[in-house]
């Protein structure tokens, strides 16, 4: 089946796949952690959303390294630091950046 598909999502597909245990094992510290402060139970739904928010950070992890133009071994890093962060970690973690290098945001009136 991945025989069919044009060679760029063949090698899409291969990566990511590639980056997955490390996003998974960013994602199941970051788990353990929060089980440990008391804030989860480790056997919980919010175990199963690890899942969809480690494939993000493959995502876009991997995306990132390939934008800097990183190897492996450093794609893997950037995979992990994206997976320990999350989406909202990332999210605050660009916002401080932009408004560092693009000013404050506009006052509302």
């Amino acid at each position: 089946m991945i025989d069919k598909l044009p060679p760029e999502v063949q090698q899409a597909i291969i990566g990511i796949l590639g980056l997955m245990p490390t996003a998974m094992l960013a994602r199941f510290l970051w788990h353990r952690r929060l089980v440990t402060l008391g804030r989860r139970r480790f056997w919980s739904v919010d175990l199963l959303w690890e899942i969809p928010t480690a494939m993000l950070s493959a995502v876009i992890g991997g995306g990132l390294a390939s934008w800097w133009g990183m190897d492996s071994m450093a794609s893997n890093a950037v995979v992990g630091v994206t997976a320990w962060l999350g989406p909202r970690g990332v999210e605050v973690m660009l916002g401080n950046i932009a408004r560092r290098y693009f000013g404050r945001e506009a006052k509302e009136e």
